[in-house]
């Protein structure tokens, strides 16, 4: 074993740390593949401590380097500020902070409760904030720092069955905009990435329950893998890109939706409508 192999797997090589909220699986955890490959020390955050284990074993056969876990619920503000605290005394430092933690929950409207809508701002939008505000306070003054947030490709536009997704990941949008701004002069580099639909065990859940206007909607769009997904967005945001499109569409969307907007509802009443004449035909 050599003395590089030997430091790695001890977490004492004193590379750059990357904190990763949502790290057990999904876009998170591809995320995590991609920056140790990068040999960054990483910290998998998730709620589930078994799933962690378990991504941790995984990280560590395929690299041959240490990662760290820490169980935290994301909706818990102080939980969040605990586990950086925590991150904080073991490493002593933070150089990038990716928050992949989400939930989604699909349904009409009508059909939502409100506690659907209130669990999915709650841990899409404040899961976010709890953590960036957190790590932000302590990442100020380490040029080179990173805060990448994962919206999702429905910030952009109002997606039919998406009235209690679509709200949280608009404002994590909305945060990115506003933090792009404040947290520069402090050497922080903050970016927002916009991931399509994509391979991961959350679209399997999800797939479970979409309305059939949003399943029809979202054949278009494609579904990447969570490996490609990763690595664009890792890449542009080295780049110092702002809004991270990890597919032609997503930057085309992301460049155009003012403009696209209104064409999209249109498609959209158009497919909604031939959904509920299809269901008046049958009833």
């Amino acid at each position: 074993m050599t003395a590089i192999f030997r430091k790695r797997l001890m977490g004492e090589s004193g590379s750059k740390i990357a904190v990763i909220s949502g790290g057990s699986s999904g876009i998170g955890l591809a995320c995590a593949r991609q920056l140790l490959s990068r040999d960054y020390d990483v910290v998998l955050l998730a709620r589930d401590p078994e799933r962690l284990r378990q991504a941790k074993i995984a990280l560590e056969q395929e690299f041959k380097a240490a990662v760290n876990i820490c169980p935290v619920d994301v909706d818990d503000g102080e939980a969040c500020a605990a586990a950086i605290a925590t991150i904080m005394d073991r490493h002593g430092r933070i150089d990038w902070l990716i928050t992949s933690a989400g939930i989604v929950e699909p349904g009409m409207f009508l059909d939502l409760d409100l506690a659907a809508h209130q669990a999915q701002m709650r841990t899409n939008y404040f899961g976010t904030l709890h953590l960036v505000q957190a790590a932000a306070r302590v990442m100020m003054g380490r040029p080179g720092s990173k805060i990448t947030m994962i919206a999702s490709a429905a910030a952009f536009v109002g997606i039919i069955g998406y009235s209690g997704y679509a709200p949280g990941k608009f404002a994590v949008r909305a945060l990115g905009e506003v933090l792009r701004l404040e947290l520069e002069p402090h050497g922080i580099s903050v970016s927002v990435a916009f991931p399509p639909d994509t391979d991961t065990p959350q679209l399997h859940r999800e797939n479970l329950t979409r309305p059939l206007a949003t399943r029809l909607i979202s054949q278009g769009g494609g579904v990447m893998s969570a490996t490609e997904v990763a690595e664009r967005i890792i890449r542009q945001a080295e780049a110092g890109r702002f809004l991270l499109a990890p597919s032609p569409v997503i930057a085309l969307l992301a460049w155009s939706h003012s403009f696209y907007a209104p064409i999209f509802a249109w498609q959209q009443r158009r497919i909604l409508r031939r959904v509920t004449h299809t269901r008046t035909d049958r009833s």
